[in-house]
Formats: structure tokens, C-alpha cells, sequence
């Protein structure tokens, strides 16, 4: 297969797979009752931070090492491989759910921030709170959640944190994959 068009169908395959948890999640907190908002945001966060970093390394790691079963590789070309399926599946995600989050999902967006912030106060750590009583006070006064969490700033500093994880991923997997043949 071409090197190309397979980096497309895997970067593809991890878009659809994103999307697929994302609207899984969205799908299950607006028709069950059970869930709140709290929860709502405890999920997302794990599935953004455990589930999806497994994945996206996974998928990587399967077309470096697929295409290094057929003939040595060199770094330059593992880590093309590794890096951008990665690339384009988190690019694409993050752009449907920056698109999605800023035009109908707005409500969505407003239970995030209302699931962060509920989240926030059922895990305060009472010591701390006994000694910062300031801080206790400002936490219980806070109920301003006009701000947009997914502004063009936060979509920018995801990207980066995301291009960060993609290119220590795959420069591991090219260091360890080059010039073998598996």
C-alpha cells in the first residue's frame, strides 16, 4: 500500500474513532438522567487523557510496525509513519469538536463548565480549606461561567499540548523501529 494513502485511512480511522467516544459520551449525558454534570466532565477528562492517548499510540505504533514487517525502515520514514496518522485524526477532531462546541453543542459546552466547576468543589481537600479560608470563600462565591472554554486560545494550546504527545510518541517508535525489520 501506498505510504500516503495509508497514513490518510489510519489518520481517518483514529478520526472516526474520536469522534465516535465524543459523541458516544454527548449521546449518552443528554438522554440519560443519570448522569450529571459532574460526571459529564469526569468522563470526558479520562477519556481525553487515558483512553485516547492509548489509542492514538497504539494506531501508531501499528503503522510503523506493519509497514516495518515488510522491509527496514529508516527514522525519517517510521516516524512519518507513527507521527502523522496521529496528526490528521487529532487535527480533524479537534476541529469538529471546537466546530461543534462553538455552533449547536453550546448547551453542551455550558454543562462542561458546570460539571468542571461542580467537580472542583466535591474534591476540595478540607485541610487546605481550613487553612486557606480565602480561598474557600472565592470558591464558593464563583459562579461566573460565561467564559468560553473552547475559545480559538484553548484550541490552539490543545493543539500543541497534542502535536507535543504525537511527536514524543513517534520519536520513540522511530528510534526503536529504524533499520529493523520486525
Amino acid at each position: 500500500m501506498n505510504t500516503n494513502k495509508k497514513v490518510i485511512k489510519l489518520g481517518l480511522a483514529l478520526f472516526a474513532i474520536n469522534m465516535a467516544l465524543f459523541f458516544l459520551l454527548f449521546f449518552l449525558f443528554s438522554t440519560q438522567g443519570s448522569i450529571s454534570e459532574a460526571s459529564y466532565f469526569h468522563y470526558s477528562v479520562i477519556i481525553c487523557c487515558f483512553i485516547l492517548p492509548v489509542i492514538y499510540a497504539l494506531m501508531g505504533f501499528y503503522s510503523s510496525y506493519s509497514s516495518a514487517k515488510v522491509e527496514p525502515l529508516h527514522f525519517g520514514l517510521v516516524w512519518k509513519l507513527t507521527f502523522m496518522p496521529m496528526f490528521i485524526g487529532g487535527l480533524l477532531s479537534l476541529i469538529a469538536i471546537f466546530v461543534f462546541f462553538n455552533t449547536t453543542g453550546s448547551w453542551a459546552e455550558d454543562s462542561l463548565q458546570r460539571g468542571w466547576y461542580e467537580f472542583k468543589l466535591s474534591n476540595l481537600d478540607p485541610e487546605l480549606m481550613q487553612e486557606e479560608g480565602e480561598l474557600a470563600m472565592s470558591m464558593e462565591k464563583m459562579t461566573d461561567l460565561t467564559i468560553n472554554i473552547f475559545r480559538l486560545r484553548m484550541f490552539f494550546l490543545s493543539f500543541l499540548l497534542i502535536l507535543f504527545f504525537n511527536f514524543f510518541i513517534s520519536t520513540i517508535f522511530a528510534v526503536f523501529l529504524k533499520n529493523r525489520r520486525v
